[in-house]
């Protein structure tokens, strides 16, 4: 008789889970003079997440991937600090989505696989799936490590819910902005969040962020 696998985690009583994943935007003023609140609401009227690729998200292979952070919300300042948020040249800045870890795995989404480029080479993935592997190369905080933001991803474009749990944007003036912007005229949008979060309140300030 077979014994079934069974490990629920009660993400309630855990601080260092979360029940959801978190994507946030950026500026692509470079590109199309789109400011990180543009491409935020961009998601929500399109209703989909568009794949990075490796010139734009470091993605390995010939394949897009839409990427996203599997952190607890309380982290996210630490993700979300003066360095990773200059709008010069931003690696994120405050906007982005939350969906649930069920909807997102439902749909593909799939922790990233962190390898060296040796143990890549070793194990000789297929290209098709190299959009799954993060590069890891030394973890004594010199060496190539992104493996403190559990990254997920899932390959091509990701369909967002109809009702996302929440959207984050940066204070309190752009949840009344999207709001506005949404009350207007909602048939614009695809995606219909429950709720918009200002980061400044889940972050609990953050100066550089106001």
């Amino acid at each position: 008789m077979s014994i079934k696998e069974s490990n629920n985690l009660p993400f309630f009583e855990r601080p260092d889970l979360s029940p959801f994943l978190v994507h946030l935007t950026k500026n692509t003023k470079s590109d199309d003079e789109f400011s990180a609140y543009d491409n935020l609401v961009n998601i929500l009227k399109t209703g989909e997440i568009w794949g990075s690729n490796t010139e734009k998200g470091f993605i390995k292979g010939p394949n897009e991937a839409a990427c996203f952070m599997d952190i607890p919300l309380a982290s996210l300042k630490y993700v979300l600090n003066e360095a990773n948020t200059n709008p010069e040249k931003p690696r994120y800045e405050p906007y982005g989505i939350i969906v649930s870890k069920t909807y997102a795995y439902k749909k593909g989404c799939r922790p990233v696989i962190y390898l060296s480029n040796e143990e890549l080479d070793a194990l000789k993935m297929p290209r098709e799936e190299l959009w799954r592997v993060v590069r890891l190369e030394g973890v004594d905080g010199e060496g190539i490590n992104w493996v403190h933001e559990r990254e997920w991803r899932v390959k091509g474009d990701f369909r967002i819910p109809n009702d996302p749990h929440a959207v984050l944007v940066r204070n309190v003036a752009s949840a009344k902005k999207l709001r506005q912007a949404i009350d207007k005229d909602p048939k614009k949008f695809k995606s219909l969040p429950s709720s918009i979060i200002p980061l400044t309140v889940l972050c609990q300030g953050l100066p550089y962020m106001g």
